[in-house]
């Protein structure tokens, strides 16, 4: 990375773009974002072995790269539905995948995961509506019984949390939207008492266990490799402790659900933001996990063609985000690294073949 391109490092999580799953490999992991007038665009590395980034408007990418018909269903996608989110684009990444078009494992992992968020939904309403009514001193062990999904259960909920809307004075409309609008934003963490654990509250956890990995490999790793899994690990680590900083933060807004209630307009617009944060700080981590779990028990050369292409892909904290430039760091690194041809790699063009692209369909059934 050049002086320049530290100099214009992103600042905050929406300058550096969401990652998106593409098959493609010269597209994998390339990061999307709104320009000046809230247009969609894509941040794609240099196509040759320079230096840089292009941005490019998100519209002109299938004109000037050659896409897997995965992708070219998921760009037309998000061109219909122009979402940018982490969130959002996982969601339309899922939707693609569930087709088929990555291959069977990725669609059958795609609907595991879309069945699960519906289920973590379900279930954060389910432990919300019973943390109201045992807060207002109403007891829920006949919904418990009956269960919330049967007619009978729902009857008894409706009735009970009537009598706690006019305990907490709202009405029983105005209680079960914000029991809903709730469970949206607690949904991708899950709530700290939960029997299972969020998908991102998950995700901190899986980390730290591929830091440690990488921490490990970095000491007997080849001379080359060494300082980039140091810097991979070192990066794990800073958002670990930024993750787990917002899941502190998340866990005790919620611990009391009375006064989040009673002070609705004040409190909820922090619960999102919490959530959407720790969205922000945990996108594209899920593939580096995958990325290193599906080169772990490899040959050693294909240990480092994994962490190269981490590197390449490393979610780095924005700038505004941390104490430590990261993206300095990430310079002098890559300037020790010799550019060297990959396997699967045209020599002329640097796109890679379908042994790399099928690699990167497992990467992207274990990252679902």
């Amino acid at each position: 990375m050049s002086r320049q391109a530290v100099q214009f490092a992103p600042s905050t999580f929406e300058e550096r773009g969401t990652a998106v799953s593409f098959t493609t490999p010269m597209l994998s992991q390339t990061r999307i974002r709104k320009d000046d007038r809230d247009r969609l665009e894509i941040l794609v590395p240099s196509f040759s072995a320079g230096k840089g980034i292009y941005v490019i408007p998100w519209k002109a990418v299938p004109e000037m790269v050659s896409m897997t018909v995965h992708d070219r269903c998921l760009h037309r996608l998000i061109v219909r539905e122009p979402v940018c989110s982490p969130n959002e684009v996982r969601t339309a990444s899922l939707r693609v995948a569930r087709t088929g078009l990555a291959g069977p494992p990725a669609a059958a992992a795609a609907d595991a995961a879309l069945r699960e968020d519906e289920n973590h939904r379900t279930l954060a309403n389910y432990m919300l509506i019973v943390g109201i009514l045992e807060a207002v001193g109403l007891d829920s062990a006949d919904i418990l019984t009956a269960g919330l999904d049967t007619d009978q259960g729902q009857l008894l909920a409706r009735a009970l949390m009537a009598r706690a809307a006019a305990s907490l004075k709202l009405t029983p409309t105005e209680l079960f939207a914000r029991v809903e609008e709730l469970s949206d934003a607690i949904c991708p963490i899950g709530l700290e008492r939960a029997p299972k654990p969020g998908r991102l509250r998950r995700r901190v956890a899986d980390l730290s266990g591929c830091r440690d990995k990488m921490a490990e490999w970095s000491r007997t790793a080849p001379e080359e490799s060494a300082p980039v899994a140091r810097f991979c690990a070192d990066v794990a680590g800073l958002t670990i402790d930024l993750g787990r900083e917002v899941l502190g933060a998340f866990n005790e807004k919620l611990r009391d659900i009375e006064p989040l209630l009673s002070n609705w307009h004040k409190e909820m617009p922090h619960i999102r933001n919490l959530s959407i944060r720790l969205a922000w700080l945990l996108d594209g981590w899920d593939y580096v996990v995958a990325c290193w779990a599906e080169a772990e028990d490899k040959e050693r050369q294909e240990q480092c063609e994994a962490m190269e292409d981490i590197f390449r892909v490393l979610p780095l904290v924005p700038t505004r985000e941390a104490t430590t430039d990261m993206h300095a760091e990430k310079a002098k690194v890559a300037r020790t690294q010799r550019r060297t041809v990959r396997p699967y790699e045209d020599w002329r063009t640097g796109e890679r073949d379908l042994d790399m692209i099928q690699r990167i369909e497992r990467v992207k059934a274990k990252a679902a």
